[in-house]
């Protein structure tokens, strides 16, 4: 190999002429192009232009043969054509001018129904690619939008979001809009489109969404009635994944919901008749009301998840006997978790310990006051995570960087718990009380990120309310600790005895 590379250099040395000539010669070569969409709708005329083919010669007289791949041929520069079956054909165009000749093929696919499909389950790509091609087989294109590589909902939503900005036309187009993602991160994408182009909602209205989830129905159809307001759609139809296949099966979406209503299938319809506002659900009409109004709503299951987190933390620091930096540090680490990820959130919380630990030890030696000490740890740990983020950005997970700077910002203020617990307690008395306080934010991040808590607490606010009654139950907790069982077993037994 680099014989001939070498070989190359120097024929381009000694022959520059030689290659010059071989260069344009290429770029002077006649060429076909042919500019048109891929993906056409049966029926439809469809303009193909072969204008930006390259000519030598401008002046020359010039052909253009269409050949549209089932039995139709037609001359011209610009042409129109229409495919009166859905299949995939081949359209080849010839150029000729001066007794050379040029050809380029491109395939195109008439479809006679075009579906969009919004999903980040990883896990059933194997099924979604198959589910695709059956309908490419019958005639149907799914136009798959996918953030298969999200690890959050919070990413997934900006993924798709990006990508479905992108499918305007698409969206104006399509005959299906089905949606199969975790935790509603694909309607909040639309919905969030909707928000910022106004104008979209005019392409979906009238059209009915239809929703693939496992999770329970009726829970989801009171989340996404605030999805509803905001898209105004004619329906959002709720259902599970066997019946994905049926929709594009069925010969439009109208006649696929008359399916599910005369069948036995799970489905739930939210539409303008399900809205119910009573005292009962005041909560939840306020929830709706701060989507509608434009609030994220990933970003409002998080201040729901609060309470449920601070509550459980008491649980564990009350009952358990669970020692950690107080309930806010815990809080705040499992917020963090939630918003980047499992993987990425413990990786940013090492990697502020142990530059903390590190640097603690760099300025023993160094005679500092502790505040500009602390603020030293801060400016390093704030350049170590700019430093991830632009890694983050390189390697092409953009949606982390948007997502994930105020939460990784909150995370640095365990950097001064950590430095200060260890000028108080010592290394290991502070390494021990990190553990056990990432221990706690663990177990809070394990049952908050239940897809079956946040639904509930998203569709069920009102629950805020219990919590308060169970804190009260643990602020007269006088009993005590599990752990202190544990600890004082031998003082008990000799008491006893």
């Amino acid at each position: 190999m680099k014989k001939l590379i070498l070989l190359l250099l120097t024929a381009i040395l000694i022959f520059p002429q030689f290659v010059a000539a071989a260069v344009t010669f290429d770029i002077n070569n006649l060429r076909a192009v042919i500019d048109s969409d891929d993906i056409v709708e049966a029926g439809k005329n469809i303009i193909f232009d072969g204008s930006n083919s390259f000519l030598p010669d401008e002046d020359a007289e010039t052909t253009y043969e269409w050949d549209f791949g089932d039995g139709t041929k037609v001359s011209g520069m610009e042409v129109v054509h229409s495919y009166t079956t859905a299949n995939e054909y081949l359209v080849t165009l010839t150029v000729t001018q001066n007794e050379e000749s040029s050809s380029i093929a491109r395939d195109v696919f008439a479809y006679d129904k075009l579906a969009i499909l919004l999903t980040d389950i990883s896990e059933q790509k194997a099924s979604i690619e198959n589910l695709t091609k059956k309908a490419h087989d019958s005639g149907t294109f799914i136009n798959v939008i996918e953030s298969y590589d999200s690890t959050t909902a919070f990413m997934s939503e900006e993924a798709l979001s990006k990508k479905l900005a992108d499918k305007v036309t698409t969206i104006n187009n399509a005959d299906t809009i089905a949606i199969w993602t975790t935790r509603g991160s694909g309607i909040n994408a639309l919905t969030r489109l909707v928000r910022e182009k106004p104008e979209i909602q005019a392409y979906v209205k009238g059209k009915t969404i239809i929703v693939i989830s496992e999770e329970n129905l009726k829970t989801l159809g009171r989340i996404m009635q605030s999805n509803f307001d905001i898209i105004q759609p004619k329906q959002i139809v709720l259902t599970r994944k066997y019946k994905l296949e049926d929709l594009i099966k069925a010969k439009d979406v109208d006649t696929f919901v008359s399916d599910l209503k005369a069948g036995v299938s799970e489905y739930l319809i939210v539409n303008a008749d399900t809205r119910h506002i009573s005292i009962w659900n005041s909560i939840s009409y306020l929830v709706n009301f701060m989507i509608a109004q434009g609030i994220p709503s990933n970003t409002i299951v998080l201040l729901l998840m609060l309470p449920v987190i601070a509550t459980i933390i008491a649980l564990l620091k009350q009952v358990i006997g669970i020692t950690t930096f107080g309930l806010y540090t815990p809080a705040i680490i499992t917020l963090s978790f939630l918003a980047l990820g499992l993987k990425f959130g413990l990786l940013i919380l090492v990697v502020i310990i142990v530059t903390g630990a590190v640097l603690r030890k760099a300025l023993e030696h160094v005679r500092l006051l502790h505040i500009p000490r602390i603020a030293i740890v801060f400016t390093i740990s704030t350049l170590i995570l700019l430093l991830m983020l632009a890694l983050a950005t390189y390697l092409g997970v953009s949606e982390l960087a948007t997502i994930a700077v105020f939460p990784m910002l909150i995370m640095t203020t365990l950097a001064e718990k950590f430095v200060s617990a260890q000028s108080g307690k010592g290394v290991f008395a502070a390494v021990l009380l990190m553990l056990e306080t990432t221990v706690v934010s663990l177990i809070c991040y394990w049952i908050v990120e239940w897809q079956f808590i946040q639904n509930l607490m998203l569709s069920y606010p009102e629950i805020i309310l219990l919590l308060i009654v169970v804190n009260l139950g643990l602020g007269r907790w006088t009993g005590l600790r599990f752990f202190e069982y544990i600890r004082f077993r031998e003082v008990m037994r000799h008491t006893e005895e």
